[in-house]
C-alpha cells in the first residue's frame, strides 16, 4: 500500500485540498460511496485491480489485509481534514467504516466495471474479524 500525502490552502475564498503526487494516468473510473454510519463494508478484494481512496467529506476507518495469508490487518484513518490518497494494489482485501455521519469516500480504479467484476473476491465479515 502507498499513502500519498497532500496539503491544503486556505484564504478568504475558502479551502483547496490537493494531492499533487497522486498521478491519475492509471485511473479509468471513479465513484463515490456514502455509507450509513453503522455499516461496515468488508471484505472485498482484487488480485489485479488497484484502487485509490480519498475522503471527500468526513472520516473513515479503512482496513486492509493481504489475500495470500490473511494476517496482519492494517488500519488507516482517512479524513477530510488531511489531504491523502490511499492506494490499495491487487492482492489485498479491504473494508471501511464511516466514522462520521454524512461521510463520502471517493474511489478511483484502474479497471473498468466488467474487468473489476471478473477480479472480485469477497469474504464475509465473520471470516476476518473487524475488531
Amino acid at each position: 500500500m502507498i499513502l500519498f500525502n497532500g496539503s491544503s490552502f486556505k484564504d478568504e475564498r475558502g479551502t483547496v485540498r490537493f494531492v499533487n503526487s497522486f498521478d491519475l494516468k492509471k485511473v479509468v473510473r471513479m465513484y463515490c460511496i456514502e455509507p450509513n454510519l453503522s455499516i461496515i463494508r468488508a471484505w472485498q478484494g482484487h488480485k489485479r485491480e488497484t484502487k485509490w481512496f480519498f475522503v471527500a467529506k468526513g472520516r473513515f476507518l479503512v482496513k486492509t489485509i493481504r489475500m495470500e495469508d490473511l494476517k496482519d490487518i492494517t488500519p488507516i484513518i482517512l479524513s477530510d481534514q488531511e489531504s491523502k490518497v490511499l492506494e490499495i494494489p491487487g492482492g489485498y482485501y479491504n473494508g471501511f467504516q464511516a466514522l462520521e455521519k454524512g461521510s463520502v469516500l471517493m474511489v478511483f480504479s484502474d479497471f473498468m466495471l466488467d474487468e473489476s467484476k471478473n477480479d472480485d473476491y469477497r469474504l464475509a465479515l465473520d471470516e476476518i474479524q473487524w475488531q
